[in-house]
């Protein structure tokens, strides 16, 4: 059984390099290690969460390795390369080998390993019989020859099952394809959609750069439920995908539950708050003290309830100062009458009835300030997760047939003696040579 001659020169030694079984222990064992360390430090997170958790030096040592992006660096990619690399090299050494075993032209008539001997009255015609008879339930083909002495008869069954082992090392490097495919060409991206808004780019996480969908991601609706202690169970957002502003998907989302479109998985990821676009300001009439609460939007202009003067809400500035003092967080409103001069109003949100001191016909002052949430949104895309999945399913087909089938040989040499017929049973097989012995012993038992 001849092997893939290996050449010569430099390629001989790149053969040599990868063929080695010393390079597989030495690459799972550095994959194995250097998986720790994506274990133990969290990937993928903010530059300032490294820094507050490791400190400034350890945080660049630790970037110059990648180990904050450990599954996607440089060095772990080589390190895929080289495995799936030496699998296939180990592999293509033995193939012809295996190969001549699996498709011989001949059958090979001669003892095998496994062997019992006997002696029947029967005839040898009668033994022949028998032996077809025997053979043919359990063999798909039976290989006969005689002579003038006897017969003797070949059969093999499961010759295939020896290419299992390239079965499973062919779904190793199909695996492992696949991964390396999902690193290079992969997204792992996130992106905050507040309530009632969409989002057609996001961010990837370990640059930041803006990677546009194709489409867009509306947020319908975010919910929260919690347990009777306070405790959250379960936040849900409503998505919907829009294609030219039309929605073509509609699910909700949440954790463990995602929605797929085009290659795209979306995942409930997070959420928070930001300040409700829509701010809700009181509106009191200086003579009869009657109050009016409206809604308004900036940039946008509403009417009095006099029908008379006009509110714009014209900024919201989170630093502003009055009277030389700083106050926080300000709405700037405008309050607008024909044939008058504009009259600017600053409302501070830490002193809500700071307009009075205005002396104006109408007092404005901040009702409340509501909050709106938004859904944070994992947003992964992986090319190569089908070859993964296909290169696993290779790998349990491998291991089922090498585990639980094997090639099995049974050789039956009848001669005729003075003292009747002798019958020599003889079997191997390449597993399980406990069932071949049984096999073996059952057959001579049934010749005797």
């Amino acid at each position: 059984m001849g092997n893939i001659s290996r050449p010569g020169g430099a390629g001989g030694h790149v053969w040599n390099f990868f063929v080695s079984v010393k390079l597989t222990v030495a690459t799972l064992a550095m994959l194995a290690f250097t998986s720790i360390f994506g274990t133990l430090i969290p990937q993928n997170q903010h530059a300032t969460d490294y820094i507050n958790a490791y400190g400034a030096f350890f945080f660049r040592f630790f970037s110059v390795f990648d180990l904050f992006n450990m599954y996607n660096s440089w060095w772990y990619r080589i390190l895929i390369i080289t495995l799936a690399g030496n699998i296939l090299v180990c592999s293509l050494s033995r193939l012809s080998g295996t190969l001549a075993m699996v498709f011989k032209k001949k059958p090979a008539f001669k003892p095998l390993g496994i062997r019992q001997e006997l002696s029947s009255e029967k005839p040898v015609e009668e033994v022949k019989d028998a032996v077809e008879k025997k053979l043919s339930k359990i063999f798909k083909e039976v290989h006969m020859r005689e002579d003038q002495s006897g017969f003797s008869t070949f059969a093999e069954k499961g010759a295939w099952t020896r290419l299992s082992f390239y079965g499973t090392h062919l779904g190793i490097i199909v695996l492992l394809f696949g991964a390396l495919l999902g690193s290079l060409f992969g997204i792992d991206a996130y992106v905050n959609i507040p309530e009632g808004k969409s989002v057609g780019a996001v961010q990837l996480r370990n640059s930041g750069i803006s990677v546009p969908l194709g489409f867009e991601i509306q947020c319908n609706d975010f919910n929260i439920a919690y347990y009777n202690t306070g405790a959250v169970k379960e936040y849900r957002s409503s998505l919907a995908i829009l294609e030219n502003g039309k929605a073509v998907v509609e699910k909700d989302i949440i954790v463990n539950d995602p929605l797929t479109y085009k290659g795209f998985t979306l995942y409930q990821s997070s959420y928070g708050t930001v300040p409700a676009r829509t701010k809700i300001l009181n509106l009191t009439n200086e003579v009869t003290g009657e109050v009016t609460q409206v809604k308004i939007e900036r940039g946008k202009t509403i009417p009095f309830p006099d029908g008379v003067k006009s509110l714009t809400l014209k900024a919201v500035k989170n630093k502003y100062t009055l009277m030389g003092r700083e106050v926080g967080k300000t709405y700037i409103c405008e309050i607008t009458q024909a044939g008058k001069v504009p009259v600017e109003v600053a409302l501070p949100t830490r002193f809500p009835s700071y307009d009075k001191m205005r002396k104006g016909e109408w007092i404005l002052g901040i009702a409340k300030q509501e909050k709106q949430f938004y859904t944070g949104v994992a947003v992964t895309k992986d090319p190569g997760v089908w070859l993964v999945y296909t290169g696993f399913l290779m790998l349990l087909a491998g291991c089922f047939i090498s585990f639980f089938m094997s090639h099995k040989k049974i050789f039956i040499a009848v001669t005729k003696d003075e003292a009747g017929t002798h019958i020599t049973v003889s079997g191997a097989s390449n597993k399980n040579k406990l069932g071949i012995r049984v096999m073996v012993k059952q057959i001579s038992e049934q010749l005797r």
